[in-house]
């Protein structure tokens, strides 16, 4: 099926789409807020999503932020307590460590954010090194296995380096090694319409190069979008509305897992959604704004 415009149904199809869905899951990034300004109209639709009965729950592929700048950004687009409805990857790594009972060290290619979680969680963590040589055939130290380590994991590192994933990809040569991913996102929205490389780049090169297909706990792994439904309470994915601005992370995780997908057109056209050849969305608008006068009659 084609994707449905949401700003082109009537009163009717509207009310049907409404009755579709009870949980409302929704990124951020790009979607609540760009890089530093919440996306207007955002706060606006999801208290008319709570006032229509639907739960509100928010998931992420950004474990960089801090539990502070998460609550700034959700305060300055009129969202209370959005970070407390919050799932990250960070935080789905180190529950999945624990339901595995992981006793050894994790070698972390991952933001501080994520290595803070894991330390907090009681996990030993290593990570680096920051810097290498210019001489290659210094990095010959970084080809030395390390038997502590018992799983890599890949997580928004955005100072990732080649000793880095030499290390990840020297420990990953052993099978038992867990090999973890979160965030897998190849490109970022660092400002409104801008698309840039991301760290998925990095974490695609590991899973090449060591013949092996990480855990994913991130969107759009299936594993990851089952953790946000426990988180929530959730146990029918039918019953869910994903909304993302990206085809691949946020279409993908809905497809993945079950859940309706609404797509807002802030970092894609039009064309690229309908020239994607494997994922399309259910329905797509040019912003949670633009719902917001569609939307507002019903609720009064």
């Amino acid at each position: 099926m084609e994707p449905v415009n949401l700003l082109k149904l009537n009163e009717t199809e509207l009310k049907e789409f409404l009755s579709s869905f009870d949980h409302v899951f929704s990124d951020c990034d790009g979607v609540v807020w760009e890089t530093k300004n919440p996306m207007p109209g955002a706060g606006k639709f999801f208290e008319l999503m709570k006032r229509l009965g639907k739960t509100v729950h928010f998931v992420s592929n950004n474990s960089l932020r801090t539990r502070e700048d998460y609550e700034a950004k959700f305060n300055s687009a009129g969202i209370e307590g959005g970070y407390e409805f919050l799932t990250v990857p960070s935080t789905a790594i180190a529950e999945y460590l624990k339901s595995v009972k992981f006793e050894k060290t994790v070698y972390c290619v991952a933001c501080p954010e994520t290595i803070a979680v894991l330390t907090s969680n009681g996990f030993k963590c290593k990570e680096g090194p920051e810097v290498g040589t210019y001489y290659y055939s210094d990095y010959i130290e970084y080809l030395t296995d390390d038997e502590e380590i018992g799983a890599v994991v890949f997580d928004s590192d955005f100072k990732v380096n080649l000793p880095k994933l030499y290390k990840a990809l020297t420990y990953l040569r052993r099978p038992e090694v867990l090999f973890i991913n979160g965030a897998t996102d190849r490109y970022v929205p660092l400002k409104a319409g801008v698309l840039t490389l991301g760290t998925g780049v990095f974490s695609d090169i590991a899973s090449v190069e060591s013949n092996r297909q990480p855990i994913l706990l991130g969107k759009p792994g299936k594993t990851f979008g089952e953790f946000a439904m426990k988180r929530a309470g959730v146990s029918d994915p039918s019953r869910v509305l994903f909304i993302g601005d990206m085809i691949e992370q946020d279409v993908g995780l809905g497809r993945a897992t079950g859940f309706k997908t609404l797509l807002v057109l802030t970092n894609k056209t039009k064309e690229d959604m309908m020239s994607h050849e494997t994922l399309k969305p259910d329905f797509y608008a040019d912003s949670l704004g633009s719902i917001v006068p569609v939307l507002e009659p019903i609720t009064k």
